[in-house]
């Protein structure tokens, strides 16, 4: 598969795969566009531009890198991106903590805070804020859902095996429980020690600048823009994955089986970048809107769009992996049922965790009671549901299905390019900065260096499997073209 259309069709139909393709183009379009504006806002923050400004000139450039890069670019940029922003989010942190007293001192200091209060204390919610023990698990609920389902599954895709995949889910577990720490401090402590500068930021919801403020404050010289380039890769790496995959879904999903199943590699190839160009123009747009509107954060975008378009979509989604005996339209009811509680919240002005619970709920529900309907189905429904699963279920052989890898090939780019990057932030140590300044931008460079010479050596490792894999592959062909072709009757 090369889309999550593809994985649809396969445990469903046909009509299942063509009714999400097109009910998700709308929510796909406003997560990119709020991650768009998220980066913008930063950049903005940093540099005094106007956000309307920034959004139009981040997006044009991550419409074109994505337009012209392709899918191993976007990987790429993933790694090195998270490389370089790692390093630096977990010295902001350090800093963060370093500078209001300790971890001690955070906590004691967020108590006071009324939003905060009700989680840090198990007490009954504060009836002004909007945070509670509940809505932290409506969040959990909804990114375990939201990371867990088929419409999720594009992101193994490029895993060599079973392996490789249970690897890269145990990394992001790992790295979302650790990111949360990182991440959500240092914009906390802004809050709490630079409440002025904060709100004195020039965009619509200054709060949302919370962590470029203190990025500015508490790193050295040099390092508050190659966070913003940092930022910016983040933002490629996530908007212009959208891009690809809704480029994938166009031409393999809509396009090629639709109107030209026999179009050549060529059209597609150009149907592709033409979809990608639409879609981020739409993109970029929606992006623009939400900046023009001053009566409702950043943040508020994403728990709404999330809550009421996102989750009747990939609750069925995610029961579909677990759930053999459903009929072909168990989802779309599901969907369908999901949605009339999403339109019923939205009308009611419910909360974000009230959506969520209900909404999961009746979703759920709603799969389940199709379940005796799959008495009904054909034969050849059941046995295609059957191979879907035994599928899903067995192990990737890569040398038997694939052949020969490229593990050297990537590594030995990815490492040359990081132990580049290392030596340039480097030479952001002869900057005017303290001697505690200097001595963090050696250590990053170091870090990043050293990480990337890792990959060099590395590489070398896989050159012998390879040469093997090649071997195998080539006397696999020269038995092919020497066997008997049996003449036609």
């Amino acid at each position: 598969a090369h889309t999550y259309p593809e994985v649809v069709e396969a445990r469903f139909n046909r009509i299942t795969q063509q009714f999400y393709v097109w009910i998700g183009v709308i929510p796909g379009i406003f997560t990119s566009s709020l991650t768009l504006l998220g980066v913008s806002v930063f950049t903005s923050a940093i540099f005094g531009f106007p956000l309307q400004h920034v959004v139009t000139f981040l997006g044009i450039a991550v419409l074109l890198y994505a337009t012209v890069g392709g899918s191993w670019s976007v990987m790429a940029t993933d790694f090195l991106q998270a490389m370089i922003l790692m390093p630096l989010a977990v010295l902001i942190t350090i800093l963060s903590l370093h500078y209001i007293g300790g971890l001690n001192s955070f906590i004691a200091t967020l108590q006071e805070t009324p939003d905060f209060a009700s989680m840090l204390r198990f007490v009954d919610p504060d009836p002004q804020s909007s945070f509670s023990q509940t809505w932290a698990a409506a969040m959990i609920l909804f990114v375990f859902l939201s990371y867990n389902s088929v419409t999720a599954s594009v992101k193994y895709f490029a895993t060599k095996d079973g392996k490789g995949a249970t690897k890269a889910a145990a990394l992001s577990m790992i790295l979302m429980v650790v990111g949360a720490f990182i991440w959500f401090v240092p914009p906390m402590v802004a809050r709490l020690s630079f409440p002025e500068m904060v709100e004195a930021v020039n965009i619509p919801n200054p709060a949302e600048a919370s962590y470029a403020v203190i990025a500015l404050e508490l790193l050295p010289r040099g390092l508050s823009g190659l966070l913003v380039v940092a930022m910016f890769a983040a933002t490629m790496s996530s908007v212009d994955t959208q891009l690809n995959q809704f480029a994938g879904i166009v031409t393999l999903n809509i396009y090629r089986p639709l109107f030209r199943p026999h179009a050549s590699r060529r059209e597609l190839f150009f149907i592709g970048q033409l979809s990608s160009i639409m879609v981020g123009i739409a993109i970029i747009s929606s992006a623009l809107y939400f900046a023009a509107q001053d009566d409702f954060g950043l943040f508020e975008y994403m728990l709404t769009i999330g809550s009421l378009f996102a989750t009747p979509m990939i609750v069925p989604m995610v029961a579909a992996i677990f759930i053999r005996k459903a009929p072909w339209w168990s989802a779309m009811f599901s969907t369908f049922v999901g949605a009339v509680f999403s339109f019923i919240g939205w009308r009611s002005g419910w909360v974000y965790e009230v959506n969520v619970f209900s909404i999961a709920a009746a979703g759920f529900a709603a799969f389940l009671v199709t379940i005796p309907f799959w008495r009904l189905e054909s034969d050849a429904f059941k046995e295609k549901v059957t191979v879907f699963f035994d599928r899903m279920n067995t192990s990737v052989d890569f040398e038997e299905e694939v052949g020969v890898g490229n593990d050297s090939v990537q590594l030995r780019i990815l490492g040359y390019v990081s132990l580049s990057i290392g030596i340039f932030l480097f030479l952001l140590v002869f900057l005017p900065n303290p001697l505690a300044g200097r001595l963090q931008i050696l250590l990053l460079s170091l870090i990043i260096a050293i990480f990337g010479t890792m990959l060099v050596k590395f590489s070398k490792r896989y050159i012998e499997t390879e040469s093997r894999q090649m071997k195998r592959w080539k006397e696999v062909q020269q038995n092919l073209n020497t066997m008997e072709v049996p003449p036609d009757e």
